[in-house]
């Protein structure tokens, strides 16, 4: 008995969620750039020295959005392509296995490169 293919439904639903929350990554590390999350808030990355001053938050999450941007964003492109490939069996086991690696890739890269980053302010 050979693998079953997931569904388009299925594809969809999970391509969706990996597509929501890589995207919810990027807009938080954009947020915490911006401004718009600050270290008191609950957003972004919150380790010891990157809430230690405004200037670590800021050079924290200045550090990590290269990594987001290119780990997050192959992530949802990957996310994206589950989403069409519910059908088949191979491409939609590897696009969305790879989506879940970098979407892991991303969130640790960022906690890191960030906390390094706040360290050294």
């Amino acid at each position: 008995m050979g693998l079953v293919a997931p569904g388009l439904t299925m594809g969809i639903l999970l391509g969706a969620i990996m597509v929501f929350g890589n995207v919810l990554s990027l807009v938080s590390v954009r947020a915490a750039l911006s401004g718009q999350i600050t270290p008191d808030t609950y957003g972004g990355i919150r380790t010891a020295a990157t809430r230690s001053s405004d200037a670590a938050w800021y050079a924290a999450h200045e550090a990590a959005w290269p990594w987001a941007r290119a780990l997050n964003g192959a992530a949802i492109v990957f996310g994206i392509a589950t989403m069409c490939l519910g059908l088949t069996v191979a491409p939609f086991l590897v696009c969305a296995a790879l989506s879940a690696a970098l979407t892991i890739a991303g969130a640790v890269a960022q906690i890191v490169v960030g906390h390094r980053a706040a360290q050294r302010v």
